[in-house]
């Protein structure tokens, strides 16, 4: 149902939200009595002071004694009755509980003398005095207590009475709740197995939530505090069952137990001492301790310390007035009530309005949900994502084995719902499936669904969503490992959310209290129309920067086509199209023997690796074309570049001998040993501001410069020094004009990963420091290309495999393969790093870096390779050459991709869009 941001028109109470799943649990409930927790059954004086010391708090346990009609809990000294040094009374009032909790579970009318208590005077006799005789007693207590366990259970206790014919006692309701009817408890079978925990020493427990009861209390003290009172003795409000147990609306239950600590802080200032602490463990003391509710996780009490109260912001006046709006309106449990007292918007101007009152919540639900985050990570999840509070100054953190974890979270666009229900209205609207692409990284290794229960339950196509979208993420991420869950527990499901690498969702509520909890790459869209539907674009600017919240329906931008190209496609045999693909003049040396040595023949014109189409499967809108020199002209002339430079190994070499060669720029490029391997073409451009521009290429195998300079036969790096690196750092930094730098590496560091990440590290550092020694450097448009690994066996394959499926069973690793298969983690890793280098616009120097990823069209071509099928005999290379591409062919895509991905970045400049961290 919706929410009304508008405190002065409420709604009637049959459209506010329901507690319909946990406000007739206790209706006809046939329990045992209560065993009442902690020291609630024991009287204890209050004093009178002013506040409460936390360690009073921060027992988990039992509330106190309680005292009046308005539910209020006396409690004295620390843990309820005693101080912390004073061991002898501690010991005493322990005698107390266990006394106490007897006289609960047998009652005072029953035998004094029952079978446990004569079993007790027994022991009593039979206590032993010697060794022997101990080791004898001990196995005989052990025995008892077995059998007394045994016969406590309620199953039995229950056929006991009965048989007897002691009635069973009921667990009695709120004198005060409105609820009616019949529904059981929403853990019914569970409660049956189980002694209740209640509220008050009768067995009641309370339907409404702690801010509600407080209020009350608030106003009476308020009257007297203006009719002279200065001190009172101090009341503990502990939060109600129905919002600890609560398992189907988690928004509201933490809204509910913050709003609560709102009052407390508030009223605390002013001296009324009404504390609060949710105390929602004892609502599972008895049970097996499987809380699956993400507010019996919130430290207790919550925590504040870290965040101080902001002066001023609540006085005695605004108080009484929160308070009595509050219980006046149509829903008194509904924590807007408290947080949104004015509500979050101003409906004529549509501006956000949150107030002092939320935002001095929102650091405290930060706060507390990353406490449980981090608890949940160390105690539940065995593989922990070390990187989930990273710092994104930092890289070291990044590892070969770290997981990358992708969360869609799916829910109802407004929380209301229960699943004991037949129905209900659950809003939920869908993204479109190139809105997860655009968000969730390429190098994702885990990507999960998560839905809640009440959205697969109700919400009209949720589940049909979540399905397609498993279906969808197998295509678009095959080497991720793709769930889809409903997750009843909601702890499980916040914290899913929360310690994401990524999270993307749907308008909803379900997102928002993870969203502020998290710290980057955090997608949560919003309905704008005709007003903002939450509060979360209200939020101050230090949260708004930790995440996104894109208008809903998101609006697709031409120049977002270069996160999805060549994403998900295959290639296709097009005679029509094979005359464009061919070069004016072949290509010298090993590249270009398959293509010299070819023969047509009519059946065969053109030689077969020349003669394929990529086609995208999935985005139509965003095609791979054939590119021309008068597209790249007009590209490098919109951009203003002048220069194009790879900087790169062998196979970035066959990349800028390609390009040079559809440009019929290839002459005079040497790929003898015994020559330099560098070369630099101009390109002409005819009707052009630029006039022409500097195709350029610089042979770096790792990406690192050791100091030296190699030449042919004698190279200069790499653990062996086998590798060469050329300088390319210097001419990169020195060049007057813009220029585009495309650069790769990872073939050369076989299973070096430490290596790996080190260089990656101190390349980023290099693009960083050319940028603060020249400005001309900000204003470069970057490519970082993706490494292609070779193929098994490419002289048996003439075709194309058809999808990755087909390829996957073929991947190979180790030295013998030139370990091929470390590449797709290096570009992960790689992926990761440029992600967050781009989200460092305050803090870095050098521009944003893009990807040109032709991985996927890769791996689907066996055919081509140096050593492929179509070489001929007069080609053969000793040993086998299944890592490079004869020319021209497949690589020939990886250029027709570059032109179509610099005009995407050409349109996203122009658009002046913000920064989309690399896919």
């Amino acid at each position: 149902m919706a929410r009304n941001n508008n405190r002065q028109a409420d709604p009637p109470a049959s459209e506010r939200r329901s507690y319909g799943r946990i406000s007739s649990h206790i209706q006809k409930q046939q329990h045992d009595p209560p065993v009442d927790d902690a020291d609630s059954t024991i009287p204890i004086t209050g004093t009178t002071r002013q506040l409460l010391p936390p360690s009073v708090l921060r027992n988990p346990g039992g509330g106190g004694a309680y005292s009046n009609n308005n539910n209020e809990t006396k409690v004295s000294g620390i843990n309820g009755g005693f101080a912390s040094s004073d061991a002898n009374q501690h010991i005493e009032l322990r005698s107390r509980r266990i006394s106490a909790r007897s006289r609960a579970k047998f009652g005072s009318d029953e035998k004094k003398d029952s079978w446990m208590h004569t079993a007790a005077d027994k022991l009593a006799d039979w206590m032993p005095r010697t060794p022997k005789a101990m080791v004898v007693t001990f196995c005989a207590l052990l025995s008892v207590a077995c059998i007394a366990q045994l016969s406590s259970h309620p199953a039995v206790t229950g056929a006991l009475e009965s048989a007897g014919g002691v009635t069973q006692r009921k667990l009695q309701r709120n004198p005060t709740s409105a609820e009616e009817g019949g529904n059981p408890d929403f853990l019914d079978d569970f409660d049956q197995r189980r002694r209740r925990a209640a509220d008050l020493p009768d067995g009641t427990v309370f339907s409404e939530p702690a801010h509600t009861r407080m209020c009350r209390s608030i106003i009476t003290r308020l009257d007297a505090f203006d009719a002279g009172t200065t001190s009172f003795e101090q009341v503990i409000f502990t939060e109600s069952e129905y919002v600890c147990r609560n398992p189907d609306s988690p928004y509201t239950s933490v809204l509910n137990m913050f709003a609560a600590q709102l009052l407390h802080e508030a009223n605390n200032q002013i001296g009324l001492n009404v504390d609060y602490t949710h105390r929602c463990a004892k609502w599972e003391r008895f049970c097996t301790g499987n809380m699956t509710t993400v507010q019996f996780h919130l430290p207790d009490p919550l925590s504040m310390n870290a965040y101080a109260w902001q002066d001023g912001c609540i006085d005695a006046a605004m108080l009484r007035t929160i308070c009595t709006n509050s219980l006046a309106s149509a829903d008194p449990t509904d924590p807007d009530n408290i947080l949104f007292p004015s509500g979050y918007l101003d409906t004529d101007t549509n501006t956000c309005n949150l107030g002092c009152y939320f935002n001095q919540v929102l650091p405290w639900l930060r706060n507390n949900l990353r406490i449980v985050a981090t608890d949940w990570l160390n105690t539940v999840e065995s593989r922990a994502l070390t990187f989930w509070l990273r710092n994104a100054a930092e890289f070291s953190h990044r590892e070969k084995d770290d997981m990358e974890v992708s969360v869609v979270g799916l829910s109802c666009a407004e929380e209301g719902c229960d699943m004991t229900q037949e129905s209900c209205v659950c809003e939920f609207t869908p993204l479109p499936n190139w809105v997860y692409a655009m968000h969730i990284p390429r190098s994702s290794t885990n990507v999960a669904i998560v839905v809640s229960p009440t959205c697969a339950k109700f919400g009209e196509g949720c589940t049909l969503h979540a399905q397609e979208l498993y279906h969808f993420f197998h295509t678009l991420y095959p080497r991720a490992d793709i769930t889809y869950n409903v997750i009843t527990a909601t702890s499980s499901w916040y914290m899913r959310m929360i310690t994401a690498d990524v999270l993307v969702c749907p308008p909803g509520e379900g997102c928002l209290l993870p969203a502020i909890a998290r710290d980057a790459y955090t997608y949560v869209y919003e309905k704008t129309d005709p007003t903002v539907s939450t509060w979360l674009t209200c939020v101050p600017d230090n949260y708004l920067t930790r995440l996104t919240v894109p208008t809903y329906p998101p609006a697709f931008v031409q120049g977002d086509c270069r996160h999805l190209r060549a994403r998900i496609g295959a290639w296709s045999p097009d005679m029509a199209l094979a005359p464009s693909l061919q070069y004016s003049s072949p290509v010298d040396g090993y590249l270009g023997c398959a293509d010299t040595n070819f023969v047509a023949t009519a059946e065969d014109p053109y030689r077969p690796p020349t003669t394929y189409r990529w086609d995208e499967s999935v985005w139509a809108t965003c095609p791979v074309e054939v590119m021309t020199k008068n597209e790249l002209c007009t590209q490098m002339d919109r951009l203003g570049l002048t220069r194009m430079l790879f900087v790169g190994d062998h196979t970035t070499m066959t990349q800028a001998v390609s390009l040079a060669s559809i440009l019929g720029q290839n002459s005079d490029i040497s790929l003898d040993t015994s020559v330099v391997p560098n070369f630099t073409k101009t390109i002409t451009c005819a009707g052009t501001t630029i006039g022409s521009f500097e195709l350029s290429y610089i042979r770096n195998d790792r990406l690192e410069e050791p100091g030296t300079t190699p030449s042919p036969g004698f190279p200069n790096c790499g653990p062996t020094n086998e590798q060469f690196c050329y300088p390319w750092s210097t001419d990169y930094s020195s060049f007057a004009g813009k220029q585009l730098l495309i650069m790769n590496t990872g073939y050369h560091w076989a299973d070096d990963w430490q290596g790996y990440i080190t260089n990656f590290q101190n390349f980023v550092g290099v693009i960083d420091d050319a940028a603060g020694a020249n400005a001309m450097r900000k204003n470069d448009v970057l490519m970082f290309r993706t490494s292609v690994p070779g193929h098994k066996e490419c002289d048996l394959h003439n075709g194309v495999y058809a999808h990755y499926g087909e390829y996957c069973p073929r991947i190979v690793n180790g030295a013998f393969w030139h370990w091929w298969g470390e590449l797709p983690p290096y570009n992960d890793y790689a992926i990761r790093i440029i992600n967050e280098w781009n989200l460092l616009n305050t803090v870095k120097n050098g521009p944003n870096i893009e990807l040109l990823d032709p991985w996927l069209m890769s791996v689907l071509r066996p055919d081509g390779h140096l050593s492929g099928s179509d070489a001929g005999p007069s080609c053969t290379l000793d040993p086998k050459e299944c890592m490079l591409y004869s020319l021209p062919g497949p690589v020939d895509w990886w250029n027709h991709l570059l032109v179509q991905q610099l005009a995407d970045v050409g349109t996203h400049l122009e658009n002046s869009n913000p920064m989309q961290a690399w896919r």
